[in-house]
């Protein structure tokens, strides 16, 4: 008598779950706000750091300038659905 467990038998492939147009464009959207408005924030923070040492301004700019390119690109993709 052996004390191993018993393994549940394998059922059949799972398939992947489904995903909607809306979620993908959502999710592309969600991307694009982090990668546009960080590299903005990267930017400006490079300009606050070789020209305007004391203000933080370029800073705010560039995040503010990458999140409504971002903006922008997701509003296009909404409407093209």
């Amino acid at each position: 008598m052996s004390h191993e467990p018993q393994k549940p038998a394998k059922s059949a492939v799972k398939e992947p779950p489904v995903v909607s147009e809306e979620t993908r464009t959502t999710d592309k959207c969600l991307a694009d706000f982090c990668l546009k408005g960080g590299s903005g924030l990267i930017i400006g923070s490079a300009v606050t750091l070789f020209f305007t040492r004391p203000q933080t301004y370029p800073i705010w700019l560039g995040l503010g300038v990458g999140m409504g390119v971002a903006y922008d690109c997701c509003q296009a993709r909404w409407n093209q659905q």
